[in-house]
């Protein structure tokens, strides 16, 4: 004796499966880094950048893997057409860097360097926050864990 009714539900699975086949395909891919790459200051191109991304280099607020001054580390912050920005290295054996291509305008009665310093500090903890979060959505963890982690070294690295 056959079953005709669980015939009939798998056929209907394997047509809804086929039907949604091209949707599943063109998503879009999560914003990790896989093809986003990132440099600092016209040096190495590396990989993987957490966070905007545009024709495959890093745009945006994000965090990911660079090289600066014949050391590498992690840049946190704004990058522009696959450079670093705005924002901070921390490197991986002691200290970090800060990045800021694009000043702050000099305003009248304003520290303009303290000025520059703050804006990349906040770059860096909105660029860690948003790494974090384009790898919690990716579903890995442990990624969004480190750079949950690197947000809290940099509050905790600030100097005052």
């Amino acid at each position: 004796m056959s079953n005709d009714r669980g015939d009939d539900m798998a056929g209907s699975v394997r047509i809804l499966a086929l039907l949604l086949l091209p949707l599943i395909a063109a998503a879009p891919a999560p914003a990790t880094g896989v093809r986003c790459r990132i440099a600092v200051e016209g040096g190495p191109v590396m990989g993987g950048w957490a966070g905007g991304c545009r024709a495959g280099l890093a745009d945006g607020l994000g965090a990911g893997r660079v090289r600066a001054e014949l050391r590498t580390g992690v840049f946190a912050g704004r990058a522009r057409a696959g450079q670093a920005d705005y924002g901070i290295v921390v490197m991986d054996k002691d200290g970090w860097m800060m990045v800021a291509t694009t000043p702050e305008p000099e305003r009248p009665h304003l520290d303009q360097a303290a000025d520059t310093f703050e804006h990349a500090f906040q770059n860096s903890l909105a660029g860690a926050t948003a790494a974090a979060e384009a790898h919690r959505r990716a579903g890995n963890a442990a990624s969004a864990r480190y750079y949950r982690q690197l947000r809290v070294r940099l509050i905790n690295g600030q100097p005052e």
